[in-house]
């Protein structure tokens, strides 16, 4: 493997093309220094980390703790589905966090929109922690909860975008997947982390539960201090800069939007499809866990069983990404989206059966499927754009992806409860079938530029 500094080499200008056929550009520049370099990953592996950590974490305390210190004036199963309500709505809004991050982010640069972006996130995370609940406030409580969640969706939305671009508009085009799925390996260690914690958590005496499951989002904030100094100290990726100097040497104020719905508008279709990928995370992570303590399993297992995927999910991530550099994205896509419907078929089977070693078999297929498609999936997305647009592009897509899975856990929870609750949970596989199928049309019909140059 090529050592880190050369691997960040500016980008070869020889075979740059453009998804108009526009012609090649001169991105000759010095190489980037060691130090440099490791900050630039660090980075992004700190923002991806925190962002993802906030998620976890939030999900995890919605399925365990939100029902009954929100919405105590509800009943269990709508105290449980008003709790992922709250989940899906910091979702439903990391698009348009996507949309204003990647305007800014496409027309002034990826670094001013990162900081600003990381800020928000840790904001609105640390004020769950300290928000009071229904006992103290009433229904001002849930009103707080949703606002803080709403902004923190909106800070995530501009996050995943710009630190994988910061790392794939750095690099070269024969390494663009393994490096670019160092950013979804710090959202499987933020998940690790926060799962983790959890799990201790659950295995405090319930009076003690009260107040602990807050320490988690009081100890984000800690971790966007040492993410804001880290950032601060990367520079713009080279790509950006040329395509800059060349906009404003022609007089070019373009919106990228409009750009991008005008001139991109298959490819962004196709990106969204691709990025439903992650959808069958939310039904065998955060869906599964609420299930199986509603089934009464030992809950301290089942996020000791979840820790350990992670584990594995980080492995597995770099692993696809790497070797999507040599096998090219799509069929490692669509291989994935294939593995993960059976196994999330067996994964219900053994939670209702009670057998947990099962339970952690099937968990660890999921995560091998679910990664071949999530490894490759920031290389894959960054391909399908040209400069000004894909900041813009790449967030919307992965967003709007997101959004929808975001939207997994609250519709299983209802088909469940329509259901007549547990055991009768294997209609919850249609969600991973029918976002499986879309990825694999995604995937199948967006052009694979493994081993090309981006498109300038």
């Amino acid at each position: 493997m090529r050592t880190i500094e050369s691997a960040f080499d500016a980008p070869d200008a020889t075979t740059m093309i453009d998804a108009s056929n526009a012609p090649a550009v001169d991105l000759s520049q010095p190489p980037m220094s060691p130090k440099m370099a490791w900050r630039l990953v660090l980075s992004t592996l700190l923002g991806t980390t925190i962002e993802f950590f906030d998620v976890y974490i939030y999900g995890l305390a919605a399925g365990l703790y939100f029902a009954h210190v929100f919405f105590a004036d509800a009943s269990p199963t709508i105290g449980v589905i008003a709790s992922f309500g709250t989940l899906a709505s910091g979702f439903l809004v990391r698009p348009i966090g996507g949309i204003i991050g990647g305007h800014y982010g496409d027309r002034y640069g990826r670094k001013k929109v990162l900081v600003a972006s990381m800020i928000i996130m840790g904001v609105s995370t640390f004020l769950v922690g300290i928000l009071p609940g229904y006992a103290q406030i009433g229904h001002w409580a849930p009103v707080l909860l949703i606002l803080a969640r709403l902004a923190q969706g909106l800070g995530a939305g501009a996050e995943w975008g710009g630190g994988l671009l910061m790392l794939v508009e750095h690099m070269n085009k024969t390494h663009r997947g393994f490096w670019g799925s160092l950013t979804n390996f710090g959202i499987w260690l933020g998940i690790a982390i926060g799962t983790l914690i959890f799990a201790g958590i659950t295995r405090l005496a319930p009076e003690t539960q009260e107040w602990t499951w807050r320490v988690p989002f009081l100890a984000s904030g800690v971790l966007v201090l040492i993410g804001l100094w880290v950032r601060l100290g990367v520079s713009e990726t080279p790509i950006f800069a040329k395509a800059e100097q060349d906009a404003k040497a022609a007089g070019h104020e373009r919106l990228p939007i409009t750009d991008l719905f005008r001139r991109h508008l298959t490819p962004t279709i196709l990106a969204v499809f691709i990025a439903l990928g992650a959808a069958s995370f939310q039904i065998y992570g955060a869906f599964a866990t609420s299930y199986a303590a509603m089934l009464h399993l030992p809950m301290s297992t089942i996020l000791l069983f979840q820790f350990i995927n992670g584990l594995f999910a980080m492995g597995f991530t770099v692993f696809f990404g790497w070797l999507s550099d040599k096998t090219g994205r799509r069929s490692l896509a669509i291989t994935g989206s294939i593995i993960v419907v059976p196994a999330t078929y067996m994964l219900f089977r053994s939670l209702n059966a009670g057998d947990l070693p099962l339970v952690l078999v099937w968990l660890v297929l999921l995560e091998i499927g679910h990664s071949m498609v999530y490894g490759p999936m920031g290389a894959f997305l960054a391909e399908l754009f040209d400069t000004r647009t894909r900041y813009t592009g790449v967030s919307l897509a992965y967003q709007v992806g997101a959004a929808i899975s975001g939207l997994g856990p609250l519709i299983a929870s209802a088909m469940l409860a329509s259901a007549g609750g547990p055991p009768h949970v294997y209609g919850v596989v249609l969600i991973v079938a029918v976002t499986g199928l879309l990825t694999i049309v995604g995937a199948a019909c967006a052009q694979d530029r493994t081993g090309r140059e981006l498109p300038t």
